[in-house]
């Protein structure tokens, strides 16, 4: 009895050490995404630190750095080094869904979000 009490105790212990970090990841890409809804053209002074400190946060996915880094160089679109990153980062296998469904979002950017876009960015905030 007292193993299975441990046990319990641990597990919720890890649960509760665990939360925060998911938390973070999801924080992030809702971050992204309202930058992402309110862009006109290329992110603010304020939002391009706000994308530096999620680019620089040792705890961010690479996905999530990925997606920063392309939204801070982005003006009116992003660049075609940063395209074939995104591209990768939607096909590929280690990303989350919210990464690529950001990453799909944001290579079909043009001066800003369409109002298709807007929609499919309020799925993504927190």
């Amino acid at each position: 009895m007292k193993k299975i009490l441990h046990y319990m105790g641990l597990a919720s212990l890890l649960l509760l050490l665990t939360m925060p970090l998911a938390e973070a990841a999801d924080s992030n890409i809702g971050t992204m995404a309202g930058i992402v809804m309110q862009l006109n053209h290329y992110p603010s002074a304020g939002e391009q630190k706000q994308l530096a400190a999620i680019a620089g946060n040792a705890t961010s996915t690479a996905g999530e750095k990925v997606l920063a880094n392309a939204l801070m160089r982005m003006r009116h679109h992003v660049s075609a080094d940063d395209a074939v990153l995104l591209r990768r980062l939607d096909n590929g296998a280690t990303a989350s869904s919210q990464e690529k469904e950001l990453a799909e979002i944001v290579l079909g950017i043009m001066h800003h979000a369409s109002s298709a876009d807007k929609k499919r960015l309020k799925t993504l905030l927190d």
